[in-house]
């Protein structure tokens, strides 16, 4: 005969089994969270050492003039494709965030707009880069390096959709499929004929290949999250586009705009103040920092949706602390190897670029701290904010420049990159500050009441 046993659970005995599976739980995400976080610093390390790589072999295979030509152009192909995004990206990515089942009809809405304003900065760029001496000479791959950043920020547009599904693993992915294509093109054509068009020929095109591949996954992804649901209160169709444009994406791509201009407008001053020549010398450490925010970069793509959704300052601060603790170990190391390093990897005529990249590696804390403070102030609803920081961070480093530059030339430079990043540092600190009292003070409020 068989014997039934039955088990009965106590009140605390259940609750201690909850919370050990919430705990689970937690720890599975977090795991996943920082394999997320590994893989996107895998594909930015190949994706920003694919473009350094081409920086290093250009700036060995082109002549002086043809690599500073090169700089200017991926500089303003680069600030180009950051105005044609406009804040589009990161409302997008906030966006689904917080309402996943409406990312999709959000996305192809503000797709239109992006395309719209991609094919109108192209043309402008054509007329400007014919009008300016500087570029006169070369307006064929500048408006082919356009082509490519412009590509690339519908690329990143798509990205950021998968960004808050959480799925950067598909970012990842595609990131190295294209940057590897790249990579292999652009050296098959310095080695074969070392000329500025054909290099920024042979970029363009795995950006257009990856934008189609990428396109057809975030249609499906999309289709599939749209049958959970329609987002009721902020598609385009029901606010309009004028209204959630002016409310949420125009203060996000002021801001957006303004932190790139104050970010690599000091390369253009360069170049009209200290030369061409001077302006590949600059770009070329330059860029050296630039890859290093890749690891800053993968946390917070991975961590942003957390971040929007944050209550208060503690996922801020451990994020904070690691990005910047990062850095901070990055800087102890390159600092001495620089005098060696820099003629090892571009050549001995760019030993006087040394001082210029230890200043700006000092720099590199305060980026990667920025990039967690802005990330946040975005997140929390403070585009408002943002965009009046980067303003007043470009009017300064803009001051800072017009005086340094001519006197000390791209030391100067670097200077004021250092400062205008404290300065960024401290008025992101105040608004995230003024946020988290006037919200703690409203939570008092409504608890008072209650």
């Amino acid at each position: 005969m068989a014997t039934r046993l039955t088990t009965r659970l106590t009140a605390d005995e259940i609750c201690f089994t909850m919370r050990k599976t919430a705990s689970a739980t937690e720890t599975t995400r977090s795991i996943d969270r920082t394999a997320l976080v590994a893989y996107r610093a895998l594909s930015d390390l190949a994706g920003k050492g694919a473009f350094f790589l081409i920086t290093v072999v250009a700036a060995r295979r082109l002549s002086p003039q043809a690599f500073g030509a090169f700089a200017i152009a991926t500089t303003l192909g680069w600030i180009v494709g950051v105005a044609t995004d406009f804040g589009i990206q990161l409302h997008l990515a906030r966006t689904v965030a917080r309402h996943r089942a409406g990312g999709w009809g959000v996305f192809r809405d503000w797709l239109r707009v992006k395309l719209w304003l991609s094919g109108g900065a192209v043309a402008l760029v054509a007329i400007l880069s014919l009008a300016w001496d500087v570029t006169r000479p070369h307006w064929i791959p500048v408006l082919l390096m356009t082509l490519v950043y412009v590509g690339s920020s519908l690329l990143e547009y798509v990205h950021y959709f998968y960004r808050g599904l959480s799925r950067t693993d598909l970012e990842s992915s595609l990131t190295l499929l294209q940057r590897a294509s790249m990579l292999a093109l652009s050296l098959v054509v310095l080695a074969w004929t070392p000329t500025l068009t054909w290099l920024s020929a042979a970029m363009l095109l795995p950006v257009v290949a990856t934008l189609v591949v990428s396109g057809r996954l975030a249609a499906r992804l999309g289709l599939r999250t749209a049958a959970e649901g329609r987002l009721p209160s902020e598609t385009l169709a029901r606010e309009g586009r004028w209204t959630v444009f002016r409310r949420d994406v125009l203060p996000i791509g002021a801001g957006v705009l303004l932190s790139a201009l104050y970010f690599r407008i000091d390369l253009f001053m360069v170049a009209a103040w200290a030369g061409t020549e001077s302006a590949g010398l600059y770009n070329a450490v330059f860029r050296l920092v630039e890859a290093l925010r890749l690891f800053p970069a993968a946390v917070l793509a991975v961590e942003l949706p957390r971040l929007c959704r944050a209550e208060n300052t503690k996922l801020l601060a451990r994020v904070s602390l690691t990005v910047t603790g990062v850095a901070v170990a990055a800087v102890v190391v390159l600092t001495p190897a620089a005098s060696w390093g820099i003629p090892l990897l571009y050549g001995g005529a760019f030993m006087a670029a040394v001082p210029a990249f230890r200043i700006l590696l000092w720099s590199f804390p305060l980026m990667s701290l920025n990039y967690a403070l802005t990330h946040q102030l975005i997140g929390w609803d403070g585009q408002k904010s943002y965009a009046a920081v980067c303003g007043l961070a470009l009017a300064a480093n803009v001051a800072m420049n017009a005086w340094a530059i001519p006197t000390f030339g791209i030391v100067g430079a670097a200077w004021s990159t250092f400062w205008t990043e404290a300065g960024l540092t401290a008025g992101c600190t105040v608004a995230l500050w003024s946020m988290a009292r006037r919200s703690a003070l409203e939570t008092a409020s409504v608890t008072a009441v209650v």
